[in-house]
């Protein structure tokens, strides 16, 4: 039985998924197992490049590999990981993402020093190799609950998130009806159950595509309101102004898809008649030239 789980569901990219494991393999702390759970489908060009690196491992009998008859999704793939999981604590780790050395040493300490049940770490971000941001500093709070809901502080992925497998068999761990922001719906029912700590250490490499997994206005929709559905009946417990704010951030978000898909209509009038205050307003202006010099004029 190890102490730690780490869990990667993979799909696709297989050729990013050895950098992965390799970052697990070079963790300063060595009392763990590795579950990769291939959702590729059975059978699938990935699935059999997956399978194919997978079997450089198999004399490690610290690493584990599941595959999936079909794709099911991120959700349900992390779901088998962490249940067929011996680990008291579960990590997660995209399949194109990297922990730094110190990244499973620094949170089991974390959690035995606070006896808290979950903590994420800060994390770079890197595209095309190259760092283009650090995660701020999060300032030590009561509760992280409307902050996250507001879009206000940023925990990244699942991949930042060490968690006792205790606390996510309290939760029903993911929910797979959600296709998109598996990580923020779990995260906000743990954070109506848990404190949560925040660690500042980096401990995490995000790999980023800006236009990986950019859904259509009408999936982004279909999305939203699933969400709104799911945790509506939450968001009406906060103040006025949160609530408010969280109207806000939705109307931004979906102007954001709006511009990646070049539905200048919608995003024009979200942009004018969506009701955004002067901040947001600038702030979406200034993502629309970014985006504009970046990917419309090289």
């Amino acid at each position: 039985m190890a102490k730690v789980s780490v869990i990667i569901p993979s799909y696709g990219r297989p050729e990013f998924l050895q950098k992965s494991i390799q970052s697990v393999l070079s963790q300063s702390f060595q009392d763990w197992e590795l579950i990769v759970v291939d959702d590729n489908g059975v059978g699938s060009v990935s699935q059999v490049q997956t399978q194919t690196l997978l079997n450089e491992y198999r004399d490690d009998p610290r690493i584990h590999y599941h595959i999936q008859e079909e794709n099911r999704g991120g959700s349900a793939a992390r779901n088998i990981g962490w249940k067929s999981a011996s680990g008291e604590f579960i990590c997660f780790l995209d399949n194109d993402d990297e922990f730094y050395p110190e990244k499973l040493t620094a949170q089991v300490q974390s959690l035995e020093r606070t006896g808290l049940k979950m903590t994420v770490c800060r994390f770079d971000s890197f595209k095309n190799g190259k760092k283009v941001r650090t995660s701020p500093k999060v300032p030590e709070m009561d509760s992280y609950l409307i902050p996250f809901a507001l879009g206000k502080i940023n925990f990244a992925s699942g991949s930042t998130l060490m968690i006792s497998k205790s606390l996510l068999e309290k939760v029903d761990g993911y929910d797979e009806t959600f296709r998109r922001k598996q990580d923020v719906e779990l995260m906000i029912r743990l954070l109506v159950q848990e404190s949560l700590h925040v660690d500042d250490q980096i401990l995490v490499r995000l790999n980023i595509d800006d236009r990986a997994n950019i859904p259509s206005v009408e999936n982004f929709k279909k999305f939203q309101n699933l969400f709104n559905l799911k945790f509506n009946s939450l968001f009406e417990t906060f103040p006025q102004k949160a609530q408010q704010e969280i109207k806000q951030y939705e109307i931004t978000e979906l102007a954001k898809v709006a511009l990646w898909n070049k539905d200048w209509k919608l995003f024009l009038r979200l942009y004018f008649t969506g009701g955004l205050n002067f901040t947001t307003q600038f702030n979406l202006g200034t993502d629309l030239v970014q985006k504009f010099v970046t990917y419309y004029l090289k």
